[in-house]
C-alpha cells in the first residue's frame, strides 16, 4: 500500500510538470515598426505695390495712395495700377474683391460727406476685364478666380486697376458696365457731382481676400 501511494504522488508531480512545459511552449517573439513624417504649415504673405507718386506701404498688405483733391464736379483719380505679389511659401487663391468707403456720416444722409459717397463712381479692372463699373455705393463683393504660386517662381503676381471718378472722364472701363467684359479705355457716361457733394470727404478702399 505504501508503494502504491508513493507512485501515485510521483505521477501527479509529473503531470504538473508537463503542464508547465506546455504553457512555455506558447510564447512568441514581438516587434513594432514605426513610420513618421513631419508636417509644417506654410505662412501666407501677400503684399501690394504701386508706382503711383506719393504711395505709401509699398510691399506691405496695406497700400495707401496720396490724398486727392479738392476736385471739381467732374474728376478722375486716374487708373491706379496695383500689383499683388505672393511672397508666401505656399500658393494662394484669390477669391473675392470688395470695394468699400469710409467717411464721417455723423451729419446724416444729406451731409456733404454722405452725398459725395453716394455720387462717385468706381471703375475696377483685372486681367483686362471689367470687374465693376458703376456707383461706388452700389459696389458689392465680386468673385474673382486666380492662383498665385509660391515665391519665388513664375505666376506669383497679379494686378488690378482702380479709378474713382464722376462725370465724363477717361477711365480704363470707358462706358463698359458688363462684369467680365473686356475693358475698353474711353469716356465714362457717369453724371457729374451735384451741389450737395461740395466740401465732402470720403476714403474709398479695395480689399482682396485670399485663401491658401
Amino acid at each position: 500500500m505504501k508503494r502504491f501511494r508513493t507512485f501515485a504522488m510521483v505521477g501527479a508531480m509529473s503531470v504538473a510538470g508537463l503542464g508547465l512545459i506546455g504553457v512555455g511552449a506558447h510564447a512568441v517573439f514581438t516587434q513594432n515598426t514605426v513610420s513618421s513624417q513631419q508636417v509644417t504649415a506654410g505662412t501666407m504673405n501677400v503684399v501690394l505695390s504701386s508706382t503711383a507718386p506719393g504711395v505709401g506701404g509699398n510691399n506691405t498688405p496695406t497700400l495707401t495712395f496720396e490724398n486727392f483733391g479738392p476736385t471739381g464736379s467732374s474728376f478722375t483719380t486716374g487708373d491706379q495700377l496695383v500689383t499683388i505679389t505672393n511672397d508666401s511659401n505656399i500658393s494662394v487663391n484669390e477669391i473675392v474683391s470688395t470695394p468699400g468707403d469710409t467717411y464721417d456720416s455723423s451729419g446724416g444722409p444729406t451731409s456733404a460727406n454722405s452725398r459725395l459717397a453716394a455720387e462717385v463712381y468706381l471703375c475696377e479692372v483685372s486681367s483686362g476685364e471689367v470687374i465693376y463699373n458703376g456707383l461706388l455705393a452700389d459696389a458689392g463683393a465680386q468673385a474673382i478666380n486666380g492662383t498665385l504660386t509660391a515665391a519665388p517662381g513664375p505666376g506669383n503676381t497679379d494686378n488690378y486697376i482702380v479709378n474713382v471718378y464722376a462725370g465724363t472722364e477717361t477711365t480704363a472701363c470707358g462706358s463698359v458696365v458688363t462684369v467680365g467684359a473686356p475693358a475698353v479705355l474711353g469716356l465714362s457716361t457717369a453724371p457729374s457731382l451735384n451741389n450737395d457733394a461740395q466740401g465732402g470727404v470720403i476714403n474709398p478702399t479695395m480689399t482682396v481676400s485670399y485663401t491658401g
